[in-house]
C-alpha cells in the first residue's frame, strides 16, 4: 500500500512540474517575442530587446528541462505504482491460497 500511496505522490509532482514547465516555456516565448519586438522597432531598444531576448530563451530552456523532468518522474512513478499493485496481488492470491489450504486441512483433520 505504501508504495502505491508513494507512487500516486510522486505521478501528482511529477504533473505538476510539467505544468510548471509549459508555463515557464509560454512566458519564456512571450518574452522571447517582446525582445524580439524591441529589437525590430528601434535602435535605442536594441540593448533591452536582446535581453529580453536572452530572457526568453533561458526560460524555455527551463521549462524544457522541467518539462523533461517531469515525464521521467510520471514514468518512474507509474512503475511504482504498478509494482505496488503487483505486490498487493500477489501477497493478496498467496493468502488466499493459505487460507484455503488450511480449511480444507482443518476440514480433513475434523473428518
Amino acid at each position: 500500500v505504501v508504495l502505491v500511496v508513494s507512487g500516486v505522490v510522486l505521478v501528482v509532482s511529477g504533473v505538476a512540474l510539467v505544468v510548471s514547465g509549459v508555463v515557464l516555456v509560454v512566458s519564456g516565448v512571450v518574452i522571447f517575442v517582446a525582445g524580439v519586438v524591441l529589437v525590430v522597432s528601434g535602435t535605442r531598444r536594441v540593448v533591452p530587446g536582446v535581453v529580453l531576448v536572452g530572457t526568453g530563451a533561458v526560460l524555455v530552456v527551463s521549462g524544457v528541462v522541467l518539462v523533461a523532468s517531469g515525464a521521467v518522474l510520471v514514468v518512474s512513478s507509474v512503475v511504482l505504482v504498478v509494482s505496488g499493485v503487483v505486490l498487493l496481488l500477489v501477497v493478496g492470491i498467496k493468502d488466499v491460497v493459505t487460507d484455503l489450504v488450511d480449511t480444507a486441512a482443518l476440514s480433513s483433520i475434523s473428518q
